[in-house]
């Protein structure tokens, strides 16, 4: 290097580089060829100034900005996202997390990201599972693929059924491009929720672009909605009441179920559509508030277990396209406060279920005038054992529980929420409170029996109808109702094709010889269809099977006959001693 060419940098020695210029050069490679650039562009060589004499004040600026630059970039950026930035926060307590994060595992840039997620579950709260994702267990989707350990049984070989695999962008920022907007994805963790359990439940979304206006956000929003909701077309979802946390949660989504294949008579089903078609006009609800009524609808349905109770109300939510909210009052959690709280979130047009009310503790706690009972009486041993475990129906003024009185003001307190449909199932209607059903808190009581001939009929014609769309010794819904019972519904267009004609009319002698075998009305519609389906592949194999099934189901009935007598006895038997006992008895000891 040559005596003019070198920088000098506090160089006691001329052209000899200093130790402060050796040092930055090694720390920084490269330097010095920076430095004599400086310096012939200053004209150092010519007498004008030494570019070194710069380069402490130089170094300072770099240590000030490094020192200060966190600071100074976060409000930097604070100031630019306040005024020139548009953002959303998404909470995951709400159903729009699940819109968002369905749309955004389906964006090219969520499946691209070299740092990721991989679930079967995008939900917020990852403690239940959902299933109505493609891919999922209730999709047509499935991947399907052959089991080495599977039987081959003249059929298909066993399938194995894989959850699909969703790929979401792990914690941080992400930068996508949105109708040719660029916009930012965030995943980001609460640190205000670190008490919760689930990792899920603490992390927030935000989605962010440039501009002062959120149109472009909002947009696709709807878009995630319209997305996600499309799914839910064909499908009734169910949400069931999260006690602990006060929270409706989504637990599954059912393929709709067909009015037809609720086995009922065709009277009391088709004045429970109209009924209930009626209710949910919008001018029914402008009828009610014009009028000061209260803009509320309850049925109930009452029967033995197995008469479809729950299959009716689950088709009933299909057939008016809205969504079934399920609670259980019998829950330690279940309150006043709380299930007032899970009300007061429902939607206006929705169907509540409260099945098996007679479980729940609230039978018989009012007097005949039906004035609130204080502390409810005891119910009788025989009557309170097999639902609640214990002598006494439980006062919700000593152990926190629901009490009939906090019910009612649910269902048709002051603060009580109206547009909903409440469903009410019990299988003891006997036990049920007055108060509880009387006129106004129900409006409609539908009874639900044993299986008569014409429900045998409907039945084995919906499981051994042959269908358009499968092999005729495939079951298949179908059955013959009367045109208005589907009323509004579309209806499926049946094969006119003689193969099909043969066939119907083969299946209807069937059923007759069928219906005439099966004893009237002494089998609920479950346990005949329970039959029907262990040979659904063969009508003729169900035929033949019916004497030996009537057989066992007796056997079985008297059985279970004799051990409920066996334990009410026990149970009257220890009841026995306690109510003969006086108060001032003392008991002797043996020894004496």
């Amino acid at each position: 290097m040559n005596d003019g060419d070198g920088p000098h940098v506090f160089s006691p020695i001329p052209g000899a580089p200093s130790p402060q210029f050796a040092l930055l050069n090694y720390l920084f490679p490269g330097f010095s060829v920076f430095s004599s650039a400086a310096n012939a562009s200053l004209g150092s060589t010519k007498g004008g100034s030494d570019a070194s004499t710069y380069f402490p004040l130089f170094l300072a600026l770099i240590a000030a900005l490094v020192f200060f630059w966190p600071q100074l970039s976060g409000q930097l950026w604070g100031i630019v996202q306040d005024y020139f930035v548009s953002s959303v926060r998404i909470r995951p307590d709400d159903e729009i997390y699940n819109m968002v994060m369905l749309w955004i595992s389906r964006q090219q840039f969520a499946q691209s990201s070299r740092h990721f997620l991989a679930n079967t579950n995008i939900n917020s709260r990852s403690h239940w599972v959902y299933r109505s994702l493609p891919g999922s267990d209730d999709s047509d989707d499935d991947i399907d693929t052959a089991s080495e350990s599977g039987y081959d049984n003249g059929v298909d070989r066993s399938r194995v059924r894989k959850r699909a695999i969703h790929y979401t962008p792990a914690s941080g920022r992400y930068w996508f491009w949105y109708r040719g907007r660029l916009l930012a994805f965030e995943r980001r963790e609460n640190t205000d929720r670190l008490g919760l359990q689930s990792i899920a439940e603490r992390e927030e979304l935000f989605i962010s672009c440039l501009g002062r206006s959120p149109q472009i956000l909002k947009e696709l929003l709807l878009e995630a909605r319209r997305f996600y909701l499309e799914r839910d077309e064909r499908k009734t979802v169910i949400y069931r009441g999260n006690l602990g946390e006060i929270y409706w949660q989504r637990c599954m989504s059912r393929l709709n179920r067909p009015l037809s294949t609720v086995v009922l008579d065709h009277g009391i089903k088709q004045e429970l559509l109209n009924d209930v078609g009626d209710y949910l006009r919008p001018a029914t609800r402008r009828w009610y508030s014009n009028r000061g009524i209260p803009y509320r609808r309850g049925y109930l349905l009452y029967g033995p277990p197995g008469t479809g109770k729950s299959s009716l109300s689950l088709a009933l939510a299909g057939y008016f396209r809205v969504k079934i909210y399920i609670v259980s009052l019998s829950s330690g959690l279940a309150n006043e406060e709380n299930i007032m709280s899970l009300f007061n979130d429902l939607p206006t047009r929705c169907i509540v279920l409260l099945e098996d009310i007679d479980t729940a503790g609230l039978t018989h706690t009012r007097d005949g005038a039906g004035a609130v009972a204080e502390h409810p009486p005891p119910a009788p041993p025989a009557a309170s054992s097999n639902l609640t475990g214990s002598d006494t129906v439980p006062s919700s003024a000593t152990t926190g529980r629901l009490s009939l009185s906090g019910l009612l003001n649910v269902l048709d307190g002051v603060a009580s929420q109206e547009g909903r449909i409440l469903i009410m199932t019990t299988n003891h209607i006997d036990k049920l409170d007055k108060a509880l059903i009387r006129p106004g808190r129900v409006d409609m009581m539908i009874p639900f029996g044993h299986a008569d001939s014409s429900m045998v009929l409907s039945m084995f014609r919906a499981i051994y109808s042959p269908c358009e769309n499968e092999a005729a010794s495939v079951d298949c819904p179908r059955s013959n109702e009367v045109a208005n019972t589907e009323s509004g519904a579309q209806a499926e267009e049946k094969p006119s094709s003689v193969t099909y004609a043969d066939a119907q009319k083969r299946i209807n002698a069937l059923a007759q010889q069928f219906a005439e075998a099966i004893p009237e009305s002494e089998f609920s519609p479950a346990e005949v269809q329970g039959l029907l389906l262990r040979h659904k592949r063969s009508p003729e194999a169900a035929i033949e099977a019916i004497d030996d099934w009537v057989t066992q189901m007796r056997k079985d009935k008297e059985e279970e006959a004799k051990r409920s007598e066996a334990r009410a006895q026990e149970r009257d038997k220890d009841a026995e001693p306690k109510a003969h006992k006086g108060p001032n008895q003392e008991t002797l000891d043996p020894k004496l």
